[in-house]
């Protein structure tokens, strides 16, 4: 039974690796479509942060790990069928260059891998009305709007089209958070050293975008573009910690359940294990996993490819450098936020949904409606298709004698 929990763990980090690369575009696609920067720098920076998104956090780790199934009928063929399904349909959508959800493969694949095992009740489909179904209309709904009006803004705030008294109440209103920010100092600066990583990015954010209106206003198109272009680089890396802070969580969860399952079925931690390989319960996610899947998704996003990238930087719409910055920066906010939430929203869903947003911004024929509708298709089949893989994995492995 060991070996089988260390292959689980082996085939979660792969499973990792593969969302790293599958989702690579998620992160850096506007920025390399837009020429800001090469893909090979992209995609090496996007791994750095990915890392780094990675290890700050672990409330979307532990709704993966207790929230859809009880770890006492799980058992590490469940789990092992599951990463299967899972992996299987990220490679298929891969090489036909469909940006569809790693987090909802996983959690299709824990779903069939689940019935398969232990029959339809026991798994807990009102955690995934609340926690998938749901988050997959409203994230990318809220990135849609998000980047739309963002968009709509950045380009009244470069043609100058804001009237002057708007201009002076959003001064009056910059210079009156100046000076309570002055005044209360101490308190704010103790605030946000205890606020969490997501909340001081969120205010990184807000205070950038302020300082874009003045500079960007009225500015020559020459201008806009040269300070867009800068503007992206910070959206992109945002975007890239938001996705590793989001999307490398859901194996540190996996495995989590995978080493509680073990224990709760009875199984004794072998006397050559360290003690500090199990965690204490679903709740504490060990060290070694944040580290390990860490490091897997960077280095997945560090080998990246570019099917996927060609699909959302330039089938979808033609992006320019305010754009992507408008796009990554809603994307960037939703999913921070979610992160924060512990909720598994899609990164990639989120992302495609803000380029719609810009291009719906400009007039709704910018979009390619028919490529939106195609990636619109694949992220409504995901959970079935990759249910159906891992309950074909499960019934497999049973007849094996797993």
């Amino acid at each position: 039974m060991v070996s089988l929990l260390i292959a689980v763990v082996v085939m979660a980090i792969v499973f990792d690796y593969i969302n790293g690369f599958h989702d690579a575009a998620n992160a850096i696609a506007t920025v390399v479509s837009t020429g800001v920067l090469p893909i090979r720098t992209a995609v090496f920076l996007a791994g750095i942060l990915n890392f780094i998104g990675a290890v700050t956090g672990t409330a979307v780790a532990k709704t993966i790990a207790t929230g859809f199934a009880d770890p006492a009928i799980v058992t590490q063929a469940v789990v092992l069928s599951a990463l299967i399904g899972a992996s299987v349909w990220n490679i298929i959508t891969w090489w036909f260059g469909i940006p569809s959800s790693s987090s909802h493969a996983l959690v299709g694949g824990l779903a069939g891998a689940v019935v398969a095992h232990a029959g339809l009740g026991a798994f807990k489909w009102a955690a995934l009305l609340q926690k998938v179904l749901v988050p997959l209309v409203s994230s990318p709904t809220i990135g849609f709007v998000l980047a739309f009006f963002i968009m709509v803004g950045l380009v009244w705030i470069a043609r100058g089209h804001w009237q002057q008294p708007v201009l002076l109440v959003l001064g009056a209103v910059v210079v009156g958070l100046l000076i309570w920010a002055v005044w209360n100092g101490p308190a704010l600066g103790a605030a946000l050293a205890k606020s969490t990583v997501e909340t001081k990015i969120l205010f990184g954010l807000c205070v950038a975008f302020l300082i874009a209106v003045p500079v960007l206003y009225g500015a020559r198109p020459s201008i806009v573009h040269s300070h867009s272009r800068k503007l992206q680089l910070l959206s992109a890396a945002m975007m890239a910690f938001g996705h590793g802070s989001n999307d490398a969580q859901k194996s540190m969860g996996i495995i989590t359940l995978a080493l509680v399952a073990f224990v709760t079925t009875g199984h004794a931690q072998p006397d050559w294990m360290p003690s500090w390989v199990m965690p204490a319960d679903a709740d504490h996610v060990p060290t070694w996993v944040i580290i390990s899947c860490a490091l897997a998704i960077a280095l997945g996003t560090a080998a990246g490819g570019t099917r996927i990238i060609k699909t959302m930087g330039t089938k979808i719409i033609r992006i320019t450098p305010i754009q992507g910055f408008a796009a990554e920066t809603a994307g960037a906010l939703t999913i921070l936020g979610a992160s924060h939430l512990g909720i598994p929203v899609s990164t990639t869903h989120v992302i495609n949904a803000a380029i719609m947003g810009v291009g719906a911004s400009r007039r709704v024929s910018a979009v390619r409606w028919g490529v939106a509708g195609n990636i619109l298709i694949a992220w409504v089949v995901t959970l079935p298709f990759s249910a159906g893989l891992a309950w074909l994995a499960m019934k497999t492995l049973t007849f094996l004698g797993a």
